[in-house]
Protein backbone atom coordinates (compact mmCIF):
# COMPACT_ATOMS: atom_id res chain seq x y z
CA UNK A 1 0.00 0.00 0.00
CA UNK A 2 1.32 2.98 -1.07
CA UNK A 3 1.55 6.09 1.66
CA UNK A 4 -1.11 7.96 -1.18
CA UNK A 5 -3.53 5.24 -0.98
CA UNK A 6 -2.92 4.75 3.12
CA UNK A 7 -3.45 8.82 3.53
CA UNK A 8 -6.61 8.69 1.05
CA UNK A 9 -7.95 5.92 3.28
CA UNK A 10 -7.06 7.82 6.61
CA UNK A 11 -8.68 10.80 5.29
CA UNK A 12 -12.08 8.77 4.25
CA UNK A 13 -12.25 7.33 7.48
CA UNK A 14 -11.95 10.77 9.47
CA UNK A 15 -15.86 12.47 9.48
CA UNK A 16 -16.49 15.87 8.65
CA UNK A 17 -17.69 18.52 11.37
CA UNK A 18 -20.95 18.04 9.50
CA UNK A 19 -21.62 14.50 9.35
CA UNK A 20 -20.90 14.67 13.29
CA UNK A 21 -23.59 17.50 13.52
CA UNK A 22 -26.16 15.50 11.06
CA UNK A 23 -26.03 12.50 13.18
CA UNK A 24 -26.35 14.04 16.47
CA UNK A 25 -29.52 16.32 15.64
CA UNK A 26 -30.86 12.95 13.82
CA UNK A 27 -30.11 11.11 17.48
CA UNK A 28 -31.44 14.40 19.17
CA UNK A 29 -34.33 14.65 16.95
CA UNK A 30 -35.12 10.56 16.58
CA UNK A 31 -35.49 10.42 20.73
CA UNK A 32 -37.93 13.45 20.29
CA UNK A 33 -39.92 12.39 17.92
CA UNK A 34 -40.30 9.28 20.14
CA UNK A 35 -40.75 10.74 23.59
CA UNK A 36 -43.33 13.15 22.04
CA UNK A 37 -45.00 9.80 20.36
CA UNK A 38 -44.86 7.84 24.27
CA UNK A 39 -46.56 11.71 25.41
CA UNK A 40 -49.42 11.74 22.96
CA UNK A 41 -49.53 8.07 21.12
CA UNK A 42 -53.16 8.87 19.23
CA UNK A 43 -53.52 8.87 15.82
CA UNK A 44 -56.85 10.60 15.68
CA UNK A 45 -57.62 13.56 13.40
CA UNK A 46 -59.65 17.02 12.75
CA UNK A 47 -59.83 19.71 15.20
CA UNK A 48 -60.35 17.39 18.54
CA UNK A 49 -57.39 15.61 18.06
CA UNK A 50 -55.44 14.89 20.88
CA UNK A 51 -51.47 16.74 21.10
CA UNK A 52 -49.41 17.31 23.87
CA UNK A 53 -46.66 19.79 23.91
CA UNK A 54 -43.26 17.91 24.79
CA UNK A 55 -40.36 20.55 24.60
CA UNK A 56 -42.76 23.12 23.16
CA UNK A 57 -43.45 21.18 20.28
CA UNK A 58 -47.35 19.31 19.98
CA UNK A 59 -46.84 15.71 19.59
CA UNK A 60 -49.50 13.10 19.11
CA UNK A 61 -48.86 10.23 17.15
CA UNK A 62 -49.24 11.28 13.53
CA UNK A 63 -46.07 14.10 14.68
CA UNK A 64 -43.77 11.11 16.29
CA UNK A 65 -43.89 9.24 12.86
CA UNK A 66 -42.82 12.12 11.00
CA UNK A 67 -40.02 12.66 13.23
CA UNK A 68 -38.72 9.10 12.69
CA UNK A 69 -39.48 9.20 9.06
CA UNK A 70 -37.93 12.78 8.48
CA UNK A 71 -34.78 11.90 11.17
CA UNK A 72 -34.28 8.43 10.42
CA UNK A 73 -31.87 8.82 7.43
CA UNK A 74 -30.06 10.50 9.19
CA UNK A 75 -28.62 7.35 10.40
CA UNK A 76 -27.09 6.44 6.78
CA UNK A 77 -26.40 10.52 5.11
CA UNK A 78 -24.54 11.17 7.79
CA UNK A 79 -21.88 8.01 6.48
CA UNK A 80 -21.00 10.54 3.58
CA UNK A 81 -20.41 14.41 3.44
CA UNK A 82 -22.50 15.19 0.43
CA UNK A 83 -25.23 13.21 1.31
CA UNK A 84 -25.36 15.01 4.92
CA UNK A 85 -25.15 18.23 2.65
CA UNK A 86 -27.82 17.20 0.43
CA UNK A 87 -29.61 15.96 3.26
CA UNK A 88 -29.39 19.22 5.32
CA UNK A 89 -30.80 21.27 2.21
CA UNK A 90 -33.90 19.02 1.47
CA UNK A 91 -34.80 19.08 5.11
CA UNK A 92 -34.17 22.34 5.68
CA UNK A 93 -36.20 23.23 3.01
CA UNK A 94 -38.78 21.14 3.50
CA UNK A 95 -39.23 19.94 7.14
CA UNK A 96 -38.17 23.38 8.08
CA UNK A 97 -39.11 26.35 6.92
CA UNK A 98 -41.98 25.07 4.22
CA UNK A 99 -43.96 23.15 7.39
CA UNK A 100 -42.60 26.04 9.97
CA UNK A 101 -44.12 28.89 7.61
CA UNK A 102 -47.32 26.83 7.13
CA UNK A 103 -47.42 26.26 10.81
CA UNK A 104 -47.26 30.16 11.31
CA UNK A 105 -50.08 31.11 9.70
CA UNK A 106 -52.32 27.55 10.32
CA UNK A 107 -53.95 26.55 13.20
CA UNK A 108 -55.03 23.60 11.20
CA UNK A 109 -53.40 21.60 8.47
CA UNK A 110 -55.57 19.53 6.04
CA UNK A 111 -57.12 16.88 8.65
CA UNK A 112 -54.64 18.26 11.62
CA UNK A 113 -54.82 20.43 14.36
CA UNK A 114 -52.12 22.13 16.08
CA UNK A 115 -53.26 24.34 19.26
CA UNK A 116 -49.81 26.01 19.71
CA UNK A 117 -49.66 25.86 15.66
CA UNK A 118 -46.73 29.37 16.49
CA UNK A 119 -44.09 27.47 18.58
CA UNK A 120 -44.26 24.46 16.11
CA UNK A 121 -43.30 26.99 13.30
CA UNK A 122 -41.11 28.86 15.01
CA UNK A 123 -39.08 25.08 16.29
CA UNK A 124 -39.47 23.92 12.40
CA UNK A 125 -38.49 27.33 11.33
CA UNK A 126 -35.26 27.23 13.63
CA UNK A 127 -34.40 23.53 12.73
CA UNK A 128 -34.32 24.46 8.69
CA UNK A 129 -31.82 27.85 9.99
CA UNK A 130 -29.42 25.55 11.60
CA UNK A 131 -29.65 22.77 8.94
CA UNK A 132 -28.73 25.25 6.54
CA UNK A 133 -25.96 26.40 8.71
CA UNK A 134 -24.20 23.04 8.98
CA UNK A 135 -23.71 22.91 5.91
CA UNK A 136 -22.97 26.72 5.64
CA UNK A 137 -20.16 26.16 8.21
CA UNK A 138 -18.83 23.04 6.54
CA UNK A 139 -18.61 25.48 3.53
CA UNK A 140 -16.48 27.70 5.24
CA UNK A 141 -13.87 24.78 6.50
CA UNK A 142 -13.65 23.27 3.37
CA UNK A 143 -13.44 26.07 0.97
CA UNK A 144 -16.35 26.20 -0.56
CA UNK A 145 -19.87 24.67 -1.52
CA UNK A 146 -18.89 22.38 -4.48
CA UNK A 147 -16.45 20.40 -2.04
CA UNK A 148 -19.22 19.87 0.37
CA UNK A 149 -21.84 18.49 -2.46
CA UNK A 150 -18.78 16.89 -4.44
CA UNK A 151 -19.19 12.90 -4.04
CA UNK A 152 -16.40 10.94 -2.41
CA UNK A 153 -13.99 9.11 -4.32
Amino acid sequence: MTSLTASRQAESARWSFLQWAVLIIGIVHLVWAIVGWVAEPSFAVGMGAPSKPVLGMDYNGWHGLAGLLLFAPTLVVALRKNWAAWYCVIAGAGGGFVVGLWALFAHSVLMFSFPNHVSDAIEHLVTGAVLFALVGIQALRDGGLRTVFKPAR
